[in-house]
């Protein structure tokens, strides 16, 4: 006689098909004794053995995998899979789960993911859904600054029960950086402001914001200092009266305010403009994307731009 012709109740059906799920997957199951509490933005998560099938909710979050060798089953890329491509400068297999805003919750449940990382600002309203379909943790990607990032990327390779390889690629990252920052002619005491235009104004990302972080780690001095993370909706009256020494647009193909802007005349009376220090950047690299390997970029462009060193 088999297991399979005994009379079972339901709760122990249930669980003989729980057992024959764990003993599918050797891998995890082996793992299941390795448990680990991470703290997150939302409280704790328990998780067991290593994570194989993660869903990641912000790009930060790709970089972040990518920096420990993890390539997410399922992303939200905004439907624009040429994002991904460009933040990690490769192609990788994956399946889209909508857009960062508002990730569809049943292509996240169809892929089966065993680990979930979401944004505090984005997720935090769905945290519950997103729970119930797989342990999940929130990390501070959308208004993260440097450091929060730089943290994170600790905090998921631990989650992945891959803590030591996530230190790692932080101490080289930070080797990187301080290679480059070694570049920069000493003495620098300019303000250097990233804007962001849009259609009709701009935002202004301040000391407390990704980029702005990143100029402060490089040693530079970022225009605002706010703990707010992003000024939005600021005309061309308040970038004046910011009066930046050195100024980083960032535009999207289409036209912006910048176009209009570029030929008034209080425009010409910005310092960064008098200096013609003023410099056109890709929006997704400067204002969309965070990472490790997004602050290396930005510090290789200044280098490039500002101070024309390769």
């Amino acid at each position: 006689m088999s297991v399979f012709d005994i009379p079972l109740s339901r709760r122990q059906f249930g669980l003989l098909l729980s057992a024959c799920a764990a003993a599918a997957a050797p891998g995890l199951a082996l793992a299941a004794d390795d448990r680990r509490t991470i703290t997150h933005e939302l409280g704790t998560t328990e998780i067991a053995g290593k994570p194989q099938r993660v869903v990641a909710l912000e790009f930060s979050f790709v970089q972040a995998l990518d920096a420990i060798g993890v390539v997410p089953v399922g992303i939200t890329d905004d439907n624009q899979p040429k994002r991904i491509e460009q933040l990690l400068g490769k192609k990788i297999d994956y399946s889209s789960v909508g857009t960062r805003l508002e990730p569809n919750l049943e292509l996240v449940a169809a892929l089966a993911p065993d680990l979930i990382i979401a944004d505090e600002i984005r997720h935090s309203a769905i945290y519950q859904q997103l729970s119930a379909i797989a342990p999940t943790i929130v990390l501070n990607s959308w208004e993260g600054s440097y450091d929060v990032i730089k943290a994170s990327v600790v905090t998921i390779a631990d989650a992945l029960g891959e803590k030591e390889k996530g230190e790692q690629a932080l101490a080289a990252h930070e080797a990187v950086i301080a290679g480059l920052v070694a570049k920069i002619p000493m003495g620098e005491t300019r303000r250097f402001l990233l804007a962001v235009a849009n259609p009709d104004s701009m935002s202004l990302h301040t000391s407390a914001s990704f980029t702005g972080s990143v100029f402060r780690a490089m040693g530079l001095t970022p225009a605002i200092d706010s703990a707010d993370a992003v000024e939005s909706g600021a005309g061309l009256e308040r970038l004046i009266a910011v009066d930046p020494d050195v100024l980083l647009v960032a535009t999207d193909a289409g036209g912006t305010v910048f176009d209009q802007w570029k030929s008034n005349t209080a425009f010409s009376n910005i310092s960064a403009v008098k200096a013609g220090t003023i410099y056109e950047v890709d929006r997704n690299q400067f204002s969309r994307f965070r990472g490790l390997a997004t602050a290396e970029m930005i510090a290789r462009e200044i280098l490039a731009k500002v101070y024309k060193v390769g």
